[in-house]
């Protein structure tokens, strides 16, 4: 089964991804549902549009969840209950959809110091995302932004121990927010790695360029991946169909995972 996934950024790009995919035998992340302005308007006309056009797909579903402001380790229990509440949303949109996974950020703020802080960003979050886990058969995979190293996630992952919360690792995010060499990240999360978002940056900003037009080395990001003996889900996060053909050409041109000969097969 491939796996390569294609990701159409929103819901007007939504057709032309859905016919590549099918042509090309892909795999679609949804972020259809990603933005408060379709989640507060038009979303049910717009769920009835894609699990119609979904119908007879043979490819894995995945949903790219609301992210921004959600910050449900809180200290405002106002402000938790809006973000819960917006995910839940987005579980329900996923499990109409026969989503395989999830995506949500972690929403760390390295900003903040305090060892306070950090404890209870696990804490809360070990225990909202056991909930959810109760309730809900997917893979949740959350996604590193501004965090700094892999700690937190390392830490979260132990604490709720399930095979169904994961990690999505932003290799884009890495090259701009980490502060330690890539393979720490690797090291430290392994098997946890399940789902990986592929774009280029030159290590200012998050502007999603195509793998190649940035300073990202993917070499090295390929060779990890066989190092770990880790096998990924990969998603073209690019924004426009244009560059995720660009993307995977590059890819597939210099035999980087999973067009690398030697990839661990799972």
């Amino acid at each position: 089964m491939s796996k390569i996934f294609i990701q159409p950024p929103d819901y007007d790009s939504f057709d032309e991804f859905l016919f590549y995919a099918k042509e090309h035998d892909y795999n679609m992340e949804i972020a259809s549902f990603a933005y408060s302005d379709v989640l507060d308007t038009n979303w049910e006309e717009i769920l009835k549009d894609h699990q119609k056009k979904l119908q007879g797909f043979g490819g894995t579903i995945s949903l790219h969840g609301a992210f921004k402001e959600l910050i449900i380790h809180s200290r405002d229990r106002r402000i938790r209950e809006v973000a819960k509440d917006r995910i839940f949303q987005n579980l329900e949109l996923a499990k109409a959809l026969n989503a395989k996974y999830i995506v949500f950020h972690g929403n760390f703020n390295p900003l903040i110091r305090h060892e306070g802080y950090k404890k209870n960003w696990i804490k809360q979050n070990a225990i909202f995302w056991s909930e959810v886990l109760d309730k809900y058969e997917i893979v949740i995979v959350l996604e590193n932004l501004w965090e700094p190293t892999p700690e937190i996630f390392r830490k979260l992952l132990d604490e709720v121990n399930s095979t169904h919360l994961k990690i999505c690792f932003d290799i884009g995010h890495t090259n701009i927010f980490s502060k330690v060499a890539l393979e720490e990240w690797f090291s430290m999360l392994g098997e946890g790695i399940v789902y990986i978002h592929v774009n280029d940056n030159k290590g200012d900003v998050d502007n999603e360029l195509a793998p190649g037009e940035g300073n990202i080395n993917w070499q090295t990001f390929s060779k990890l991946i066989e190092k770990y003996r880790i096998a990924p889900e990969i998603v073209f996060e690019v924004g426009t169909l244009e560059k995720t053909i660009q993307s995977l050409e590059y890819f597939q041109k210099e035999n980087i995972y999973p067009f690398n000969v030697s990839a661990p097969k799972k």
